[in-house]
């Protein structure tokens, strides 16, 4: 069985720094859990556990996708947050255009850093960079086709 790294040790790392600035003892008197229990829980103290049911709330309350991104790793794979789709937002063509765009940035930055033969820590971040967003982009699409579908009903 492969032995993971844990999941409770993020969740307390954004509790304890929330991205958003909120402080942990608000984040927890919104969970309506004494902020010591908490604590017990997310430290992994003698008879306290974190209930998994409550990973996804506390990482709200925090402001932060990271619980996505650590599963997502865990899995082998990567976590993208869709952009919003608004009503009366960009249309398709627009969305289309962006995501061939960001695609071809995409490989604008892999051809250049292809071209010494070597790809280097700094090559590898700014190619996943644009990776990223390509794949964001094009997510996005893909919400906003799904939308107009639904509306077409």
């Amino acid at each position: 069985m492969v032995k993971h790294p844990s999941l409770t040790t993020v969740v307390h790392a954004i509790v304890k720094r929330p991205p958003n600035g909120m402080d942990a003892r608000t984040i927890a008197s919104m969970m309506s859990k004494p902020y010591q229990t908490l604590m017990s829980e997310l430290s992994n103290q003698p008879g306290h556990k974190l209930g998994a049911d409550l990973v996804l709330e506390l990482a709200d309350l925090a402001g932060s996708d990271e619980v996505a991104h650590f599963v997502a790793r865990q899995c082998g794979g990567v976590f993208v947050k869709l952009p919003e789709v608004v009503e009366g937002g960009e249309p398709v063509q627009l969305a289309c255009l962006h995501a061939v765009k960001e695609f071809g940035e995409l490989m604008a930055e892999v051809g250049k850093d292809l071209a010494d033969g070597n790809i280097s820590r700094e090559d590898c971040d700014s190619i996943t960079r644009e990776g990223h967003e390509s794949v964001t982009a094009t997510m996005a699409l893909l919400k906003l086709v799904g939308e107009a579908a639904k509306g077409a009903r």
